[in-house]
């Protein structure tokens, strides 16, 4: 019998799944990696470890199958940008999209409409993570080692390129890259002459299902497969992510919150916004994939149970839950908005800053803990209000994320969204999707509606109609707050700085 494996180079981890041709999970493996921070705004990996730690997953899964692998199929984080030389040869590492030390550059497209145009004619919003402001900033800030750089490429066309020898990239991930555009679905030549850069430094554009090859000799006996197993260019994690708890239609949302977290749906057209709240990329002329990101789910979660908990240094995440749960729903009218690692949706201001607002003497630890954790989907709910207006309001919300375990949070976020929230048994939705891929590569499902068979929907949770009518009078007065302090961020940047 042969197998699937899905790979999912994250952030901070690489995860496999091994499944069998029938999508039946077989096991997993993981493997983390450090981010290099070592300087104010940096957030970089070492590629050749995300490799080696790519290989032994790979290693691992095959040997419980004798290697007996048809195809390895790839999710992928998004936005990282590493730079080849004429030989191939690493010249940078892996600028993640966490990286913000092109913040000045993102400031001074938006004075000048260059940023607003990028937005408008690939979905790229405008922020600091998409990897044409980093090539201007690399231009800017290091020209000798920016004209050195032969090919620029991401984590996981860099993976490829190893096993394989073909650099390419398909059209999830190039859409990431604020280059591609939108109506033609090809490079836009004058984006890459602001880039600085020329066509055939990027990588050759194909489907996720395309079968890019099969993996080098050099590479076989170190990942312990068989010479004909297929490397499928796979997609991004944002979409995978998606179709993976099959919300393939705009009747359905996506949501996924583990540190950090998006909100995501598919539409038939190309939709940007006005008001550029949510990115739009392409997955196919009849696919786009339209959502917000944000920096702060359960990383914020964690901060408070270890800050409003200070009496308790041991306190877990299930006591700080039932701390919050002992507090009325509204918290008392605490507002908490969870900007503590500036936020990319639906603000999309890497210098904002997170806040308590309303808070009186006779607020309680459990009043602020449950405002932390109503803050933190009231900032999802307001990312996604620019989706709904765009699409509709959908039926339902298929919900996974290390986040979105406890009923409390499921509870609040489907009295929040006012819409019921569909939880997956299945959390690995990436790999899953890329396995899906894999199927239709080697010709064993067509249309991705077919994901939906591969998908087992969990406990549903439905809005609570009176603690929804109190969110929903709570909502806009967050959105005012929002606003109001949107002027003062700049300034707390300036203070730190000087």
């Amino acid at each position: 019998m042969k197998y699937i494996i899905g790979m999912d180079i994250g952030t901070t981890a690489a995860k496999g799944v091994l499944y069998d041709l029938n999508g039946q999970m077989i096991i997993s493996a993981s493997r983390g990696y450090p981010l290099i921070q070592r300087k104010l705004g940096q957030a970089e990996e070492d590629p050749q470890v995300i490799l080696d730690a790519v290989q032994k997953i790979i290693f691992k899964l095959a040997e419980k199958v004798q290697g007996e692998v048809a195809a390895i199929s790839w999710s992928s984080q998004m936005h990282s940008l590493i730079g080849l030389g004429k030989n191939y040869e690493i010249l940078t590492n892996s600028i993640t999209w966490a990286d913000n030390r092109c913040t000045n550059i993102v400031e001074e497209a938006k004075k000048n409409g260059l940023a607003q145009k990028i937005y408008h004619t690939t979905g790229m919003p405008i922020y600091p993570m998409a990897p044409i402001y980093k090539l201007m900033w690399l231009k800017q800030s290091n020209p000798n080692l920016f004209h050195q750089v032969q090919k620029w490429i991401g984590i996981k066309e860099y993976i490829i390129f190893r096993l394989t020898g073909k650099i390419m990239i398909d059209t999830t991930m190039a859409a990431g890259t604020g280059m591609l555009n939108l109506k033609t679905l090809s490079l836009d030549q004058d984006l890459l002459q602001k880039a600085g850069i020329a066509a055939d430094q990027l990588p050759d554009l194909a489907s996720p299902t395309e079968i890019v090859g099969s993996v080098s000799t050099k590479y076989v006996q170190k990942l312990g497969i068989s010479a004909d197993t297929k490397i499928v260019l796979g997609a991004s994690d944002g979409y995978l992510s998606t179709i993976g708890v099959d919300a393939v239609d705009e009747n359905h949302f996506a949501l996924n919150v583990g540190t950090s977290g998006a909100v995501r749906t598919i539409s038939p057209q190309a939709q940007v916004d006005q008001d550029a709240r949510y990115f739009c990329y392409p997955a196919s002329k009849r696919q786009f994939l339209l959502g917000g990101p944000i920096n702060n789910g359960g990383i914020v979660l964690d901060w408070a149970r270890r800050t409003l908990t200070l009496l308790n240094e041991k306190a877990t995440v299930k006591d700080f839950l039932r701390l919050a749960k002992s507090a009325q729903v509204g918290s008392n009218g605490l507002i908490f908005l969870p900007y503590l690692g500036g936020e990319r949706a639906p603000i999309w201001d890497a210098n904002a800053r997170g806040s308590f607002v309303g808070l009186t003497r006779q607020h309680t630890k459990a009043d602020m803990a449950r405002a932390v954790i109503e803050g933190i989907i009231f900032n999802l709910y307001d990312a996604a209000t620019g989706l709904i207006e765009s699409t509709k309001k959908p039926a339902a919300i298929n919900a996974t994320g290390g986040f979105m375990q406890s009923d409390l949070i499921r509870q609040t976020c489907a009295d929040i969204f006012d819409v019921p929230i569909v939880t997956m048994k299945e959390q690995q939705s990436g790999s899953l999707a890329a396995m899906f891929l894999a199927r239709q590569a080697l010709g064993l499902n067509k249309n991705v509606d077919e994901i939906g068979r591969f998908v087992e929907k969990g406990k549903v949770y439905y809005p609570n109609q009176k603690e929804a009518a109190i969110y929903q009078k709570l909502f806009p007065l967050y959105r005012e707050i929002k606003n109001d302090l949107a002027a003062s961020y700049q300034k707390f940047r300036d203070i730190n700085t000087i």
